[in-house]
C-alpha cells in the first residue's frame, strides 16, 4: 500500500452516502456506465445492498464504491456495483479496493469462483487481478458498452 493508500478509510455503506455513490456513477456515465442503469444503480443502493456495500473516503471526500454478494442460485459470489469518482481514476485507488473486497469475498464465502460483469473499458484491469473473460455480449450494458462476464477461479 502506497502513502496515498494511507489516508484512505473503508466503511459500510449507509443511506446517508447515497446521493455521493450518485454522483460517483454519474461521473463515469456514458463511457463506464449507460445512463441507464443509474436507475437499476439506484434501486440497488435503496433496496439490494444488505451488509456488504462499502464506500472510500481520504480526508475529505467520498472516492469510491462497491460491493460483494453471493448469488445463491448459482453458488457464486462476485463483485458488484464498483466504482471510483472519475476525478479519481488511475490513482490505485480502484486496485486498492478491489483487493479489499477480494480479500473479503475468500472470507466471507470461501471456496467459490467469484464473477464480475464489467465492460471492455475495465475489462483489462481485472484480467490482472486474475479474472478470466467467459463470455462478450456486444453493446449488453447500452450502446457502445460491451458486457464481459468473467470469473476468477479460487
Amino acid at each position: 500500500m502506497n502513502a496515498d493508500h494511507m489516508a484512505m478509510h473503508i466503511i459500510k455503506y449507509i443511506p446517508d452516502f447515497q446521493e455521493h455513490c450518485i454522483e460517483i456513477f454519474k461521473s463515469n456515465s456514458p463511457k463506464f456506465f449507460d445512463p441507464e442503469e443509474l436507475k437499476l444503480f439506484d434501486y440497488y443502493l435503496v433496496n439490494d445492498v444488505e451488509k456488504h456495500y462499502y464506500v472510500v473516503f481520504d480526508d475529505q471526500e467520498l472516492l469510491a464504491c462497491g460491493g460483494i454478494f453471493l448469488d445463491l442460485k448459482s453458488d457464486q459470489a462476485g463483485l458488484a456495483w464498483g466504482m471510483v469518482h472519475s476525478n479519481h481514476h488511475r490513482k490505485g485507488i480502484g486496485k486498492y479496493f478491489t483487493e479489499y473486497r477480494l480479500n473479503l469475498l475468500k472470507k466471507i464465502y470461501p471456496g467459490k469462483t467469484y464473477c464480475i460483469e464489467t465492460s471492455q473499458h475495465t475489462a483489462r484491469f481485472y484480467e490482472k487481478l486474475g479474472f478470466v473473460t467467459e463470455h462478450i455480449i456486444t453493446d449488453g450494458f447500452g450502446k457502445g458498452i460491451d458486457k464481459y462476464s468473467m470469473k476468477l477461479e479460487n
